[in-house]
C-alpha cells in the first residue's frame, strides 16, 4: 500500500502547478451558492417554508452541496483513463507493478486532499457572505453523514473509472460523459433538494447510489433525516460500491486482452 500512498502524495504536490483549476473550482463553488441565494431569495419572498426548508436552511443545503461537489474530482478519472486508452499511454499500467484502479483512486484522493485546503475556507466564506442557517444534527448523524461523504466520493471514483474503461470498447465516450454528468448531478441533489420531487419518484431513486453521495449526507448533517433512514442509505451505497468494484474488475479483465495500445 505504500506505493499508492506515494502516488497520492505526488498528485497532492502536483496540484500546485494547476492553480487555475483550483481557482476556478473556488469560483464555481461560490457561484453555485450565489445562484441559490438569488433564485431562492425570490421564491422565499412569498412564503416562509418550502418542503421543510426555510431560506436559511436552503442556503445551508447549497453551501454543503457545493462543498461536496467541489471535492468530487472523479470525472477527471474517466477522462484520463479514456484518453490514455485511445492514445496508447494506458499501456504502462499493463506492465508496471501497480493496479490501474488503485493507482487512479490514490491519485484522485491525493488531488482531493489539495483541493480541500482551499474548499474549506471557501465554504466558510460562502456561509459568511450569504448567511445560511445553522442547523446541525446529533453527533451520530454527523458522523454518519461524514462517513457517507467519503464513501460517496469513493463510489463516484469507482463509477468514473468504469466509464473510462468503456474506451476499450467504444471509440469516443465524450458525449456520454456530458449527458450522464447532468443526469447524475440532478439525481445527487446538486441542482435541487430531492425533497422537492414527487414522493413516488423519491421512493424509487432512494435505491440508487447517487442520491446518497450528496443529498443524504447533507440531510444527515443538518439533522433533517432520521438515523435509521441514514443507516439504510449507507447500506445501499455500500452495496453499490461492492457491486461496482466487482464490475470494474470483471470489465478490466475482459477488455484488456483486446487492447492493442502502444507497446502491446
Amino acid at each position: 500500500m505504500r506505493k499508492y500512498q506515494h502516488i497520492a502524495q505526488i498528485q497532492f504536490k502536483a496540484q500546485i502547478i494547476y492553480r487555475f483549476d483550483v481557482a476556478m473550482t473556488v469560483v464555481e463553488s461560490i457561484g453555485m451558492v450565489l445562484f441559490a441565494w438569488l433564485i431562492w431569495g425570490a421564491i422565499f419572498q412569498t412564503r416562509e417554508e418550502v418542503t421543510g426548508f426555510t431560506f436559511g436552511t436552503m442556503l445551508l443545503y447549497y453551501i454543503l452541496a457545493s462543498f461536496i461537489n467541489s471535492l468530487d474530482l472523479s470525472e477527471g478519472i474517466s477522462r484520463e483513463v479514456s484518453s490514455g486508452i485511445r492514445g496508447g499511454t494506458f499501456s504502462k499500467f499493463l506492465v508496471i507493478p501497480s493496479h490501474p484502479f488503485l493507482h487512479f483512486l490514490a491519485a484522485n484522493f491525493g488531488k482531493m486532499g489539495y483541493y480541500l485546503l482551499f474548499i474549506i475556507p471557501t465554504t466558510m466564506l460562502s456561509y459568511l457572505l450569504f448567511g445560511g442557517g445553522l442547523e446541525i444534527g446529533r453527533m451520530s448523524s454527523i458522523l454518519l453523514g461524514v462517513t457517507m461523504i467519503f464513501l460517496g466520493l469513493l463510489f463516484m471514483s469507482t463509477y468514473h473509472y468504469f466509464i473510462g474503461l468503456m474506451a476499450f470498447k467504444f471509440q469516443d465516450i465524450g458525449l456520454f460523459l456530458h449527458v450522464q454528468g447532468t443526469v447524475i448531478f440532478f439525481s445527487q441533489g446538486g441542482m435541487l433538494p430531492l425533497t422537492l420531487l414527487p414522493e413516488g419518484v423519491l421512493q424509487v431513486i432512494r435505491f440508487l447510489p447517487f442520491p446518497h453521495v450528496v443529498f443524504t449526507p447533507i440531510m444527515l448533517l443538518m439533522g433533517q433525516l432520521d438515523i435509521r433512514e441514514g443507516l439504510l442509505a449507507l447500506v445501499i451505497l455500500l452495496g453499490w460500491q461492492v457491486l461496482m468494484t466487482l464490475i470494474v474488475e470483471r470489465t478490466y479483465k475482459r477488455l484488456r486482452i483486446k487492447y492493442d495500445g502502444v507497446g502491446i
